[in-house]
């Protein structure tokens, strides 16, 4: 049984509703509420036996970014009772404990997907998408941190490389599932890697990391999603996932999910007219072909080839004038040379050449998840030497990203950067408020302290004083919230 009351935090939120003053935390306690936050960690047997609830301590984690704090330290210094009783230690036993976070995450993004009705739109308009990304660590004593060479700095950092598994939906990107990969390289003043057990929750997540190859941790989370009933009509990924036997692995999980990727010149050689070719050398074969397309303004040309490893046919589209959305430039870094020529492969040889172009454009989508995610909502800034710290900030920023993507979709339809910043701005007047009424309050407090002993009054004045702080309170906009 819980042993510490939050009544309060609930009948404020409660009050709030009732007037009608819908602030921040009103919306996300909101949602916390519709989405069965609470259901689906104690399903997920996510609970707290003592103290305050585990829905507590999530809305309270949760909210840090949109209060402009980066650390529960920061937070407990600032004593911000209205939002939160509990002290640090109640938050960091919460993060350190192995808890099922992929299945609770899971329950979450099903709710949400309900809520959106996503299974009325068609399959084909629903699109995996597959990346990673680079989290850099300073500490060299974190638990099973190793070099991962990050693409977009040009050379390798000690951190963590996660790779995610995401759902594009036409109208709203949702992360569903990530897996962390080590590489075989370690600081030499790191400790050795702590490796769990694979058939416990708590080293499911760091086996898999050690053990599987990216593609390998992909191809699984595509199977996890597909078994929970996530559909999509396409896997979405860029050049460095595009071998023939991930895309063989990938068609084998279902013939209805098809592959749009990028390719890369490599070794492979595609089989076209009955010869096999390198990429560079079936582009010398159809480069006098090429003809603008009205639709995108690229030279387009395509060919269709079989898959190596398999008797299935591919269609594969060269593009002349193709360019990525510009990417932030790093300080310092050598601009790479853009390429005369780019190829793409798609598995559905009945969609026409622009659409594959155009649906390939898509996966882009994962790079403004990542950059809004580590700038705005705590991706990577978890300060922990648990590694089961990293998987529970990890988490917590997905679920940021896929709330505020569902509050944005059912609400506000705008970009989640915008809408983070709206919440924000907020909660820095309830902030201001509160720091304006400390000061007040503190003022008080010594002038009935005062006036009590300079006239000789025995009486207690704090039932005074908590009398004026209950109305001030009612009236101001300052509260906290309790799912």
């Amino acid at each position: 049984m819980f042993t510490t009351k939050c009544k309060k935090f609930k009948g404020e939120i409660e009050n709030y509703l009732r007037i009608g003053q819908h602030y921040f935390d009103v919306k996300i306690d909101r949602a916390f509420c519709s989405l069965k936050i609470k259901t689906w960690l104690c399903r997920s047997n996510i609970l707290k036996r003592d103290g305050y609830p585990a829905s507590h301590l999530l809305l309270v984690l949760f909210m840090l970014p949109v209060l402009r704090l980066n650390t529960i330290n920061t937070f407990c210094n600032k004593q911000w009772y209205q939002w939160s009783g509990a002290r640090r230690d109640t938050f960091y036993r919460f993060k350190h404990r192995a808890y099922r976070w992929r299945s609770f995450f899971y329950q979450v993004i099903i709710e949400i997907f309900r809520h959106l009705g996503l299974d009325k739109d068609p399959v084909q308009d629903r699109y995996f998408v597959i990346d990673d990304s680079v989290i850099a660590k300073r500490g060299k004593l974190m638990q099973n941190v190793s070099f991962i060479y990050d693409h977009s700095l040009g050379r390798s950092v000690l951190g963590y490389c996660v790779v995610t598994l995401a759902l594009f939906t036409g109208n709203g990107f949702y992360p569903i599932d990530f897996s962390y990969w080590f590489s075989k390289t370690c600081h030499p003043k790191s400790p050795d890697k702590n490796i769990g057990d694979p058939r416990s929750v708590s080293g499911q997540m760091s086996y898999e990391a050690n053990c599987y190859s990216k593609p390998q941790l992909a191809i699984r989370m595509l199977k996890r999603a597909t078994s929970r009933g996530l559909r999509a009509g396409y896997v979405l990924f860029d050049s460095w996932y595009a071998w023939p036997s991930f895309i063989n692995e990938i068609r084998q999980i279902s013939q209805q999910l098809h592959v749009i990727c990028r390719l890369k010149d490599t070794m492979t050689q595609y089989e076209y007219r009955g010869k096999k070719y390198r990429l560079s050398k079936l582009y010398q074969k159809v480069k006098d072909s090429f003809r603008k397309s009205k639709r995108t303004g690229l030279l387009l040309e395509r060919v269709t080839v079989t898959i190596p490893g398999s008797n299935e046919n591919a269609t594969i589209v060269f593009a002349k004038g193709y360019r990525e959305p510009q990417q932030d430039t790093v300080k310092g870094k050598k601009k790479t040379k853009e390429p005369q020529w780019v190829a793409f492969l798609s598995t559905d040889t009945r969609l026409q050449t622009p659409t594959i172009i155009r649906k390939y454009t898509k996966r882009w989508s994962a790079e403004v998840f990542f950059k809004e995610s580590k700038q705005l909502l705590g991706l990577g800034k978890e300060q922990s030497n648990s590694f089961q710290s990293q998987v529970f900030a990890t988490t917590n920023s997905f679920l940021r990203y896929a709330v505020l993507s569902y509050l944005n979709e059912r609400e506000y339809k705008t970009s989640t950067g915008g809408l983070f910043e709206a919440l924000a701005d907020g909660s820095a007047i309830i902030t201001y408020a509160r720091k304006l009424w400390d000061f007040f309050r503190g003022l008080f407090e010594i002038s009935f302290l005062k006036i009590f002993e300079l006239f000789q009054i025995e009486d207690d004045f704090q039932p005074y004083f908590s009398v004026i702080d209950q109305t001030i309170c009612a009236s101001a906009p300052f509260r906290g919230c309790e799912t």
